[in-house]
């Protein structure tokens, strides 16, 4: 669940990490970078490889340009690892898919509970056509110019940069999530199939159920669960909920899906 007010920082902690594989359970990190960045510009740098304690396929080396050698002598995971926590502190991390990748290696050997801002989310929320979401396709998009890409300290200062325009894109034309309405009753039903089309603007109440989405007075679901809970978290900078997709599933019903454009 995204929390918009949240992704719009001047002040972070860039993080990138490369390892020997994608798997947070049996593969090891070899580079660990980050830059602190402060009023919106990169002020300080934090890099260094780290011994795996095993062998690095050709494969990564192929991809990052870390090889067996260049780790001989760098320090292992339990002397780097307080070294970033200490550049790191209690900033704000942002990062491309952090939440799902450099974070969950991170916790392996530390309980960090920053807060972190993933730029794959944020591009994900926004209605810009990327060509796709991977760093590589956003640098692409904005121009941005990585010259070593699966370096981890490039890779931050390429994620800086892209998370800048995606800010900027944002202030501009906002942000959207989706939520999926119960609407099974029969009076929801009627009202679907006379009262709304994709683009139709949709009233948002409460009711014993949680969330009722209306066509003007007349009610064609409920929201409940997480999706309530993130509505309720993005409330205030609600900008319009509108019908985005109408589909007929089991039994001839009709499902209705909302989409909630958000904006500051």
């Amino acid at each position: 669940m995204a929390v918009f007010k949240e992704f719009i920082r001047d002040s972070y902690v860039v993080v990138d990490l490369e390892t020997t594989g994608l798997s947070p359970f049996y593969d090891k990190i070899i580079e660990i970078a980050a830059v602190k960045v402060t009023d919106g510009k990169p002020a300080e740098t934090f890099s260094t490889l780290v011994d795996p304690k095993t062998r690095i396929s050709s494969e990564i080396t192929a991809l990052t340009g870390i090889s067996n050698d260049m780790v001989k002598g760098a320090p292992d995971i339990s002397k780097a690892m307080p070294e970033f926590l200490k550049f790191a502190g209690d900033s704000a991390l942002l990062g491309h898919n952090i939440i799902r990748f450099d974070l969950r290696f991170l916790q392996n050997y530390a309980p960090m509970e920053n807060y972190c801002i993933d730029t794959l989310n944020l591009a994900q929320h926004l209605k810009a056509n990327f060509g796709g979401f991977s760093l590589t396709a956003l640098c692409g998009h904005y121009g941005v110019i990585n010259d070593n890409a699966h370096r981890a300290l490039s890779d931050c200062l390429a994620t800086h940069e892209v998370y800048l325009r995606l800010k900027d894109e944002y202030m501009k034309n906002g942000a959207f999530f989706t939520m999926a309405a119960n609407c099974g009753r029969k009076l929801f039903q009627q009202n679907i199939s006379e009262k709304c089309s994709v683009g139709t603007e949709l009233n948002v109440t409460r009711n014993e159920k949680g969330l009722l989405l209306s066509a003007g007075e007349f009610p064609v679901g409920t929201v409940s669960g997480s999706k309530q809970k993130e509505y309720e978290d993005n409330e205030d900078i609600v900008k319009k909920v509108t019908v985005s997709k109408i589909t007929e599933g089991a039994n001839s019903k009709l499902l209705l899906t909302a989409e909630v454009t958000v904006g500051i």
